[in-house]
């Protein structure tokens, strides 16, 4: 419990000035031809595999180790794109990330979310009796169907986590990828890359919960999109 207050109270002193640098700071660009990837072909590795999928803000930068986790939801990409951005909602159905606070003029969730903005996510289930949090600015909100691209359309939802030290303790970021099946349903892609850094050695033994994280949070993205459309 204390470990927690803690780790709030440190998130909660440097929260006001991290939004006021990150209005006016720009997403890193991606490297090695990022802009080339299709987003919407990309597809978990096997189980065991030691391979890392590429981000936008990092390009196809090997990481130090990934999560990974797909399923089809009964819903259109649109609405499980609008979910994951709807901030305010987490609580209602997310049993992984409890709470996402947000500045200010983001009074509704999704519409007020935009590139660039900085939020704070509290987790639950990465250290047992412990919440955790993480400031992670959004990255990508983005998608194929206004490019006229008709291989794989996809939506693209994506924040990284920004550790403070402009990345020299720890870099991951989490693209969420909603590909349209054609049929009314969706294939949904969440995945986590970790990129090399004394934080992300402490996260390693760590593999394993967040992946259990991962895939009950989509899970729980499944039931409540199928519910609420």
């Amino acid at each position: 419990m204390l470990l927690s207050v803690l780790i709030w109270a440190v998130s909660a002193l440097i929260w006001d000035e991290h939004v006021a640098q990150a209005r006016s700071t720009a997403a890193p660009a991606g490297r090695d031809g990022t802009t080339t990837i299709n987003w919407g072909s990309i597809r978990c590795p096997a189980a065991k595999s030691l391979e890392t999928l590429p981000t936008p803000t990092y390009g196809t930068e090997k990481g130090m180790f990934l999560v990974c986790t797909e399923l089809v939801l009964n819903a259109s990409p649109r609405d499980a794109y609008r979910a994951v951005f709807d901030f305010r909602a987490y609580s209602r159905w997310n049993s992984f990330v409890q709470d996402v606070a947000l500045p200010p003029e983001v009074a509704r969730t999704p519409d007020d979310v935009y590139v660039g903005l900085a939020t704070r996510f509290t987790t639950t289930g990465i250290i047992p009796l412990l919440n955790t949090t993480s400031i992670e600015i959004v990255t990508v909100m983005k998608g194929s169907f206004d490019e006229g691209n008709s291989e794989n359309p996809y939506l693209l939802a994506t924040w990284r986590y920004d550790d403070e030290l402009h990345g020299t303790s720890s870099r991951s970021e989490h693209p969420s990828i909603f590909v349209d099946r054609g049929d009314g349903t969706t294939l949904h892609i969440s995945y986590e890359t970790y990129f090399t850094g004394p934080g992300t050695l402490l996260l390693l033994p760590l593999k394993e919960t967040l992946q259990k994280q991962f895939t009950q949070q989509a899970l729980d993205l499944k039931a409540y999109v199928e519910r609420t459309i």
